[in-house]
This record gives C-alpha cells, sequence and structure tokens, in this order.
C-alpha cells in the first residue's frame, strides 16, 4: 500500500488514504503517527483489504514521505 493523501494532522496523529500497488483498491481515513518508523516499517507493511498483498509481498522499497516535524522535536 502507498499514500496518496495525509490530512487531518495534529502534532503526531493524522489520517491517510493509500492505495494497493498490486490492484490499485483505494482505501480512506486510516490512522497514522507522524515518525519515521511509521512511514519506513509499517506502511509498507499494511495489506490491502481487497488483494491481501503488501509492499513488502511485492518487494516494493517505501519512498521516504519525510516527517512533518524532525525526529525528537517535542510538539
Amino acid at each position: 500500500m502507498k499514500v496518496i493523501k495525509r490530512y487531518n494532522q495534529h502534532r503526531r496523529d493524522l489520517h491517510i488514504d493509500m492505495e494497493c500497488e498490486n490492484c490499485k483498491a483505494v482505501e480512506t481515513d486510516n490512522a497514522a503517527y507522524d515518525d519515521t518508523n511509521f512511514w519506513v516499517n509499517v506502511v509498507p507493511s499494511f495489506e490491502c483489504k481487497e488483494c491481501g498483498k503488501s509492499s513488502n509481498d511485492l518487494g516494493i522499497k517505501p519512498k521516504d514521505t519525510g516527517t512533518k516535524y524532525p525526529e525528537g522535536f517535542q510538539i
């Protein structure tokens, strides 16, 4: 699953819309956390509800989306 939209961010909590790289299904309004661990480790392991594949299953490396605030920054 890849992130196609980020919105409603409050501090580090936000919502994302994602699209499956395999079947192109779109999932909306998923809760997310804006830190490097979430973008690099958690997002690639999200499985599509339609086909059951994740970016890790497909061998796709995560794109660095960057965080709104620097790592370790207290908000």
